[in-house]
């Protein structure tokens, strides 16, 4: 059986997905891992370097991981499920348990609640006024993520070790210089990130990434 293919580009939310296979120890052996432009909705590299983006994927967006079978998912909470469940090194827990299902719920609030919120402000069209009303909003769901969810200045978003959850969480906490929006207002969010910057494979998969690069 052929392996399932990852289409992502190296800063988006789809990076995240790349990071999480990296750690769970799957490209290249279950999961191949290709770049797509979603600005020209080309891929990038691999075998179908230079077709059409859409023709993968009708929505055009990353991350999007086509199975073995043809199934083609592109949403995070199921892409970074399938690879927590096909890890050879865990980076979820184990489908069914109390603690999966907490996994499920942080992964859908990143997404819903911080990725849909800070998202909007990649958006060069949008006035002063509706920018600074995103922003307050983003600011808002730091606050919580900031005063609730990392309230007892845990190294890990989830459990005792990383999981997906971080992957995605840290790469939309990346965005932050490039949308402006200042983490120093939120201390633990900001010492967490730089912790989960700082790790070794972290940094790994960042190197794999733009050495796969097609001006690399």
């Amino acid at each position: 059986m052929s392996n399932a293919t990852l289409y992502y580009t190296t800063t988006s939310c789809g990076a995240s997905n790349f990071i999480a296979a990296h750690r769970a120890g799957i490209l290249g052996t279950k999961l191949e891992a290709y770049q797509a432009d979603i600005g020209s909705h080309k891929v990038l590299t691999g075998p179908k370097a230079g077709s059409d983006f859409y023709a993968i994927n009708p929505k055009g967006n990353v991350p999007t991981i086509v199975l073995a079978d043809g199934t083609v998912l592109n949403e995070n909470a199921a892409t970074l499920q399938w690879i927590a469940d096909n890890a050879v090194t865990p980076v979820g827990a184990a489908n069914g348990t109390s603690e999966r299902y907490l996994l499920q719920s942080k992964l859908s609030w990143i997404s819903s609640e911080l990725h849909g919120t800070v998202g909007g402000l990649f958006n060069p069209t949008i006035s002063a006024e509706v920018r600074d009303f995103v922003v307050a909003k983003s600011y808002q769901k730091l606050q919580f993520l900031n005063e609730v969810e990392l309230a007892d200045g845990r190294k890990f978003f989830v459990g005792s070790g990383f999981t997906v959850a971080d992957s995605y969480l840290y790469i939309v906490l990346s965005w932050s210089p490039y949308i402006k929006l200042d983490l120093s207002k939120f201390p633990k969010v900001e010492a967490y990130f730089k912790s989960i910057s700082e790790l070794d494979f972290i940094k790994e998969a960042h190197a794999a990434m733009a050495k796969a690069s097609p001006s690399a």
